[in-house]
């Protein structure tokens, strides 16, 4: 597998300006403290080949699916191009896309049920900083599926800015690479092999044919029952295809710091997430919950990613503070939705508490580190499924 290569480029000025300018949400001195940390941190970047423009955004259309083994019928991607794609899609332009403000930030719906995460430029923001972490974190591998053979079809739930997607299009080019999200944020200009589409993870897949990978991360709270997502995953998985699920442990995070405003957030935004019946754990993570849909060979890798700079190792302060970012970052993001919409809390006092959980972080006297847990899942190579 290609690796990504570090390099201080005009990546980092740009996500360290965009920390910087943004208005509204995360702010003060204590993020611009580790914003300032973060001056001459190298960015991991992914060598870039030629770009094409592949800018519509598609919808499955309603009925067009069939069994993920179906070859299909053949579509306007498989003409254009050459790829074996998906099955008939729609265009949809992203600029049309009418995204609700709440409380200064931008979501993807306005419904009661609807995605806790915002969409705005922040987050945006937040999200490459988070790809740049991991990449970092596994030292510019993609992946941890032992992808024996070259892929030919990769899926990307819940794709984001579509970062991961992006640099998978470029490691295998020979591949067709799909990145699914609620909100329409992927960049114009990419790789032709990459193909973003609008669509709900919760709802009947349609897709025509099996991947060999399909990769989830960062979604806990995001389903409300895991097993119905793990089991149209292990439908439109080939056999012997893999499920790569990635999640951050945000809980245990908190514990070194009891009776703390970190413990009371941690606290208050998971109440709020079992609230809302969509839970803030990584209790999906756990073997039997895969297996019990059919999955096999689940196994767990953990990384311990430390924060902020203080005792930390040099070879690790890069990551540390990139770490620290993120997290001052998603304070605010992945809880002022929550505590105000299930809690009954006020905007003010959501980003008062956030306040002061980030002095806590930043001025602390512990040495903090979130977990990270990698989950790898097999569809058995005999099956019926």
């Amino acid at each position: 597998m290609r690796r990504a290569t570090a390099t201080s480029t005009a990546a980092t000025d740009r996500i360290q300006i965009q920390l910087q300018l943004r208005q509204g949400g995360v702010e003060g001195a204590a993020v611009a403290e580790a914003v300032a940390v973060a001056v001459a941190v190298p960015v991991m970047m992914v060598d870039h080949g030629p770009e094409t423009t592949n800018g519509d955004y598609v919808i499955p259309v309603e009925g067009a699916g069939g069994s993920a083994d179906d070859t299909g019928p053949e579509t306007e991607r498989d003409r254009s191009d050459g790829h074996s794609g998906v099955t008939s899609t729609k265009s949809l332009v992203g600029s049309l896309l009418d995204y609700p403000v709440e409380h200064d930030r931008r979501y993807c719906g306005s419904g009661p049920d609807s995605y806790y995460m915002p969409n705005d430029e922040m987050e945006q923001t937040r999200l490459n900083v988070v790809h740049q972490v991991y990449l970092l974190l596994l030292h510019g591998q993609l992946t941890l599926a032992p992808m024996t053979t070259e892929p030919r079809r990769i899926l990307d739930i819940g794709t984001g800015t579509g970062e991961w997607a992006i640099a998978m299009a470029e490691t295998y080019p020979n591949a067709d690479v799909t990145g699914t999200d609620l909100s329409a944020i992927q960049p114009d200009a990419v790789p032709s092999n990459v193909f973003f589409e609008i669509d709900d993870a919760e709802e009947e897949w349609t897709f025509g044919q099996s991947f060999d990978l399909i990769h989830i991360r960062n979604l806990s709270g995001a389903f409300r029952h895991w097993p119905a997502v793990y089991r149209e995953c292990y439908r439109h998985l080939r056999p012997g295809g893999y499920l790569e699920l990635i999640e951050f442990d945000h809980a245990q995070t908190a514990k070194p710091i009891p009776d703390s405003y970190t413990a009371i957030f941690v606290a208050a935004v998971r109440q709020a997430a079992e609230q809302a019946g969509r839970p803030w754990s990584v209790a999906h993570l756990a073997r039997g919950v895969l297996e019990s849909v059919g999955f096999e060979e689940a196994k767990r890798l953990t990384m311990d990613i430390p924060m902020g700079t203080r005792d930390v190792d040099p070879s690790q302060k890069t990551i540390a503070k990139l770490w620290m970012i993120c997290i001052l970052e998603s304070l605010e993001a992945g809880s002022l939705r929550l505590l105000t919409r299930e809690l009954g809390w006020e905007p003010d006092q959501v980003r008062d508490v956030c306040r002061k959980v980030r002095r806590e972080l930043t001025e602390g006297p512990r040495r903090l580190t979130t977990t990270v847990h990698f989950v790898i899942a097999r569809k058995p190579m005999e099956t019926t499924g």
